[in-house]
This record gives structure tokens, sequence and C-alpha cells, in this order.
């Protein structure tokens, strides 16, 4: 979190601070909001740190925020949305990717994207969208999706899955932030089914403290500002430029006059 602190503070003139929901790690939202008004700042915006809007983003987060507003009537708070599916997190997950898995050997191999889990439908839902899209510019054409606990399906359950299909490699590919116990967990379910199987395991590992995760929290946190008027509609092809769909970047999309679908 040191470095990410470190790489937004380069990036943004006002004070940047942060807190915790966790009562075992410091500071707690509270104190962190307290630090920004002694600074003197007269509005602030928050940013859930998270990939996925679970429980955390919609409940814990704005329960934290609360007492926060109540303690500091007269310092208007604007709340952000998740990190999400955001484009230049899937940039960073093929980077990722390309470090370990060698791009024109593909063909054969499974991509399995993995996160902790959740009791929330909506959460999970994300994961399995990250997975497939992630395949869509990764070059991968077997993706799977697998959550550590709490929900279906398991990652040992994924992988001895495609390994009794025949699969021979396989890269995981973890959807979260930092390294936390539910993360690693699945490398060490990993471990066990490719020393029962025989199957290989690649681990691209997860974002981590990116420099391209500092501007995508910019970008939640310039959207709570100035708000976000555009399609539901995150990841268009003609918004943002995709491996292989480049030349639809700008393009009119319900004209008629852009390239043909494939």
């Amino acid at each position: 979190m040191d470095v990410l602190l470190s790489q937004l503070r380069a990036r943004h003139s006002a004070p940047v601070e942060h807190g915790w929901l966790e009562d075992f790690a410091e500071p707690s939202v509270d104190v962190a909001m307290a630090r920004l008004v002694s600074q003197g700042v007269d509005r602030v915006v928050t940013v859930p740190f998270l990939n996925l809007g679970a429980g955390h983003a919609k409940t814990d987060v704005p329960n934290a925020v609360a007492p926060a507003r109540a303690d500091h009537p007269d310092v208007p708070i604007a709340h952000g949305r998740v990190l999400g599916l955001h484009a230049e997190l899937f940039a960073l997950a093929r980077r990722r990717l390309d470090a370990v898995s060698p791009a024109q050997d593909r063909g054969d191999e499974v991509l399995v994207v993995t996160a902790a889990g959740s009791s929330d439908p909506d959460a999970n839902a994300d994961l399995a969208k990250a997975a497939r899209f992630l395949a869509e510019g990764s070059g991968h054409r077997w993706a799977e999706h697998a959550f550590a606990g709490v929900t279906w399906p398991k990652i040992d359950v994924v992988l001895r899955r495609v390994a009794a299909a025949g699969a021979r490699r396989v890269v995981l590919f973890s959807w979260s932030l930092l390294a936390g116990r539910l993360e690693r967990s699945v490398s060490q379910a990993a471990d066990r089914v490719a020393a029962d199987t025989g199957l290989r395991v690649i681990d691209a590992g997860r974002f981590g403290p990116d420099p391209a995760v500092a501007e995508v929290v910019l970008d939640r946190y310039a959207e709570a500002i100035h708000g976000d008027v555009r399609m539901n509609c995150d990841l268009c092809a003609y918004r943002v430029p995709l491996p292989g769909l480049q030349g639809r970047l700008a393009a009119p999309s319900g004209g008629g006059t852009a390239e043909p679908d494939r």
C-alpha cells in the first residue's frame, strides 16, 4: 500500500490518505478523514480500493464512511465506485500474462482467472466476465474462472476438471490488488493439483501496486467529482483500443459505417 500511495501522491496535487476497514489494520477510515481535515481540505472523495462490487463495497465501506460524514458535516464527501472491470486493469493483466506465457503458445493453454469469492452474485458474475474478456484480448481460447472460497467453482475443482479434460498447461491470474490469505490459498491449491495430476500451472500473479492501478484510482476519483457520462459499456471496442479490434476505436457504432462485426 505504501508503494501505491507514493504513486498516487506523485500524480495528484491534493492530499491523499488511506484507511482500512479491518480493526487489525491502521489507520481506520475516521482517522484518515481526520488527517485530511487537519490538512485543510474542503472536500473529500472516497474511492473503494476494491476490484469487485461485493459486500465490502456495497455495505462495509459506506458504513465506515458514514461516521466521517457525521463527524465533519461541513466537509462534503463524494463516494466513488470500485475499480472494477476497467480497461487499464485488463491491459495490466495482459502484461502480467505476457511476462510468463509465450503468446504464440496459447492455443492449448487454459486461462484461469481467480478471486477471493463472495456471496454476491453480481460480483461473482463480474469475475466470469473478466475471464472471458481477458481471454478475448490475450489469445486464449479456453478460459475459466474460480474462487478461493465462499462460492463456486472452487479453484481445485476447476483445475482438476481441466486436467481431466486433457489440458496440460494452465496460467493463473488473480483478479486481486494485493496478496491476502485467500489469494495465497489459491496458489497452495494449485500446487496440490499439479502434484496430483501432472498439470503444469503457471502463476501470472496479480495487479499489485502498479502505476496503472494508481491511474485507475484517479479515474474513479475524477468520475466521483465530474460524473461519468457514457453508455453501459466501459470496455466497448469503440471506446478503448482492444487487441485485434483497434480499427473500431472512435468509429461510428450506430450508423453502419464502421467495420463489420466478426
